[in-house]
């Protein structure tokens, strides 16, 4: 986090596509079924759990990268990803639905505060 914030890096500039598609939109059908999977039983805490596998996995690449070089690795992440250790390591995140409530409400909260 330290890193992206050094380097201007700000998560909407790769993690909405992901988010918003659920990883449809350019990651491996094998990883899309099963986050699609899990998805239907856990909710949006197993997607998160997997965008931090994605990134937990690929931090000792993006911490060599300034800012153009790391948008251009997340761009092409998708390609690279394989499927069972992602999800494997993502299940290994122990992500409870009590904080993944209490980090929506605090975005909320920042997304009412930029309207006034």
């Amino acid at each position: 986090a330290n890193h992206f914030k050094r380097e201007n890096i700000d998560i909407t500039m790769f993690a909405t596509q992901w988010l918003l598609t659920l990883y449809t939109s350019s990651f491996p059908w094998e990883l899309v079924t099963r986050v699609w999977d899990a998805f239907l039983a856990e909710g949006w805490k197993m997607v998160y759990r997997v965008m931090l596998a994605l990134l937990e996995q690929a931090s000792p690449q993006l911490l060599k990268l300034s800012f153009e070089d790391i948008l251009g690795f997340l761009r092409d992440l998708p390609l690279t990803v394989q499927a069972k250790p992602t999800l494997d390591a993502a299940f290994r995140i122990p992500l409870k639905r009590k904080i993944v409530h209490k980090f929506e409400l605090e975005w909320l909260a920042k997304q009412k505060e930029k309207k006034w």
